[in-house]
């Protein structure tokens, strides 16, 4: 019976130890399970909530599939021809074709800039020129800046909408403007530059300098009765016509009549009544 006791005494100590070995064996597993648990709950609320954050900016920021296409053609065209400033690059409507804008001329061009064609690319459909708007758009100048104190200034009507005219005194596409399409216009203010082109009218900066000449209040109707074949007395005077070629080539103006609209449009050449106040209202 004694040796019986013993054993089952034994037996008892031998479950003790092995429950007290057993509950930190556990314990660690239960700790470990829930800090996993922890640490999984904040990661994942971040994934669900975090492409809602970022996916904006990063959308917004990521150009178009065509933009850089774009992109690579004016980079294309910086390294091939790095003397030439192309300030941008679009899609032209034909494809496979870039409407490139250098200053203030318009080309076109292939993806790898290799080809490049000058001139208007037309619209048969709906007959339309598609690059004088932008053609016009390069052209555009500050008239701001220009030196009114050198030109001469006519008012028809309210005078609200604004002419700026590059004029030669002997040129028949003056004569033309004055008397067949000036004389139907109303409500306009026309600064009058004289600019005569002595290569093809000898006589004409004589004759620009006799109307400067004139009292400032005479001047707008001396040249109204020129047009009209009545030429000024010759006179010397100090005078801006110098001034006014210089302005005149600085703009590329290099033939008359060319007009400046208020906002800088540029429209060389005779025009008709309908095309001028197309021209002022915004139109190419």
């Amino acid at each position: 019976m004694k040796k019986l006791a013993l054993a089952i005494a034994l037996a008892s100590c031998s479950l003790a130890v092995f429950a007290d070995e057993a509950a930190p064996t556990q314990a660690p597993a239960a700790a470990v399970a829930t800090t996993t648990v922890a640490q999984v709950a904040p990661t994942a609320a971040p994934q669900v909530a975090a492409p809602a954050t970022p996916a904006a900016p990063i959308a917004a920021a990521a150009p178009a599939p065509a933009d850089l296409e774009t992109l690579a053609v004016l980079n294309g065209l910086r390294q091939k021809y790095p003397a030439t400033n192309f300030t941008s690059v679009v899609k032209a409507p034909l494809a496979g074709i870039f409407e490139i804008t250098m200053g203030k001329n318009i080309a076109y061009t292939d993806a790898e800039g290799r080809y490049l064609m000058f001139g208007s690319l037309y619209d048969m459909q709906t007959r339309q020129d598609l690059t004088a708007p932008k053609r016009a758009a390069a052209e555009k100048v500050d008239v701001t800046k220009f030196p009114l104190a050198d030109a001469f200034t006519r008012v028809k009507g309210d005078g609200s909408r604004k002419i700026y005219l590059f004029t030669d005194p002997d040129c028949p596409y003056c004569h033309d403007l004055e008397n067949k399409v000036f004389t139907q216009l109303d409500n306009v203010t026309i600064y009058t530059f004289m600019f005569p082109i002595e290569s093809l009218h000898p006589q004409a900066k004589a004759k620009a300098e006799s109307i400067w000449c004139l009292p400032e209040a005479d001047r707008a109707a001396a040249w109204d009765t020129m047009m009209k074949g009545v030429m000024p007395a010759p006179s010397k005077c100090a005078n801006p016509i110098e001034r006014n070629i210089g302005l005149a080539e600085s703009l590329g103006v290099n033939g008359t009549p060319t007009m400046f609209s208020e906002d800088g449009r540029k429209m060389p050449g005779l025009g008709t009544l309908e095309r001028l106040e197309s021209w002022l209202k915004g139109g190419a």
